[in-house]
């Protein structure tokens, strides 16, 4: 699928006869994006390519009267006879050409956008509105930009400054591609992600490449999703067997991690964190571990108060410092591992923030109706 994606880069829908499309990303990857709706009909071929790549050809087809088994045959220019004339079946003439609508309703759907896109007015050129999602912590207005290269980074710059928080889906990488992008936009409130490093085409299957944990924990596009996993690589979904195995592997991969999934005792939600190299497991009640994973989520410093789970409850500051006592290592007497606490001019000043150590494996585990 890589060859596919680079081959989309720059705006260009593949298309072409299928003996023009296995030539290109091979036979089997082209049965695949036929499959997953990526390749859809096409007019039938006026011209038929030359094998010797002359000048004047491609090879016109006209009729072939007489001949059932070959109804069409391409011949060649009067200028050059580069080449052979050739008879064809109505199949051979048969072309593909790349759905953008199904490419984007796949992106949509494996990267949770909310819509509806708008690929009629771009937001700078070669960058159209998908819609919105998560990621990295963040609401984001996410873009389908099919050129990184001529003006797409400063019109990404502009937005950095003015703070717009921004998830740029490209297709993959070209020779062109500014080291720029990874410059400046491999996190913070602009980020750039490539297909080619999330995507893969399994059994006419589009799928989540797994960035932390293996395979099995992606969901393939069009399954039943039953939670969303949220970690430094962004938001995916799991199926029910992904949770499963995603949960099994926890005590062995993970440095913190929160699961509003699946309440056990009391309603409490399971928690895990890794202290001196033992991961120890507890649990939360569940406005604590709510409060948790909203500042887990935010993206920014917030006093207690202000997160949703503890509006109107009392000592909402509790809350947090219980959930960071399940959760979180302390380092010293005021400072804990991955929970910053910003002090203010007075006690009701003072703001929390999740903000992990980098390389710290940390997860959350949420149901898909709290992903708003």
């Amino acid at each position: 699928m890589d060859a596919f994606l680079r081959a989309l880069q720059g705006g260009q829908l593949p298309a072409g006869t299928r003996a023009e499309l296995d030539a290109r990303f091979g036979g089997a990857v082209t049965d695949e994006l036929i499959a997953a709706g990526l390749l859809i009909r096409g007019k039938a071929a006026t011209t038929y390519p030359c094998p010797n790549l002359g000048s004047a050809c491609p090879r016109t087809v006209v009729a072939n009267p007489g001949d059932d088994a070959f109804p069409f045959v391409a011949i060649p220019s009067d200028v050059t006879h580069c080449c052979d004339a050739v008879r064809l079946t109505a199949e051979d003439l048969a072309t593909w050409t790349t759905s953008r609508a199904r490419l984007v309703d796949i992106v949509s759907g494996v990267f949770r956008v909310r819509g509806p896109a708008n690929l009629r007015e771009p937001a700078f050129p070669h960058a159209h509105r998908l819609g919105r999602a998560h990621w990295g912590g963040l609401e984001r207005e996410v873009l389908l930009c099919t050129n990184l290269n001529g003006p797409a980074v400063a019109h990404l710059l502009a937005r950095k400054a003015q703070q717009l928080a921004t998830l740029v889906i490209a297709h993959a990488r070209t020779r062109f591609t500014s080291p720029e992008i990874d410059q400046h936009f491999a996190s913070g409130e602009v980020v750039v992600v490539f297909l080619e490093n999330e995507l893969e085409l399994v059994s006419g299957q589009v799928t989540r490449r797994d960035v932390l944990m293996v395979r099995d924990s992606v969901t393939p596009y069009g399954a039943a999703p039953f939670c969303v996993l949220i970690d430094a690589s962004g938001h995916r979904t799991l199926d029910a067997a992904g949770y499963q195995a995603f949960v099994a592997r926890a005590a062995s991969d993970l440095d913190l991690f929160l699961d509003l999934t699946s309440p056990i005792n009391a309603g409490r939600h399971p928690t895990g964190r890794r202290e001196n190299g033992k991961y120890i497991e507890e649990s939360l009640t569940a406005v604590q571990a709510a409060a948790y994973a909203e500042l887990m989520t935010c993206g920014r410093p917030v006093r207690a108060p202000e997160l949703r789970a503890l509006r109107g409850v009392n000592n909402p500051e509790k809350f947090i410092e219980a959930a960071r006592v399940a959760l979180d290592m302390k380092l010293g007497r005021y400072d804990w591992r991955s929970t910053k606490l910003l002090r203010g001019d007075s006690p009701a000043a003072k703001r929390y923030c999740f903000r992990p150590p980098e390389g710290l494996r940390w997860a959350l585990l949420q149901p898909i109706d709290t992903r708003g």
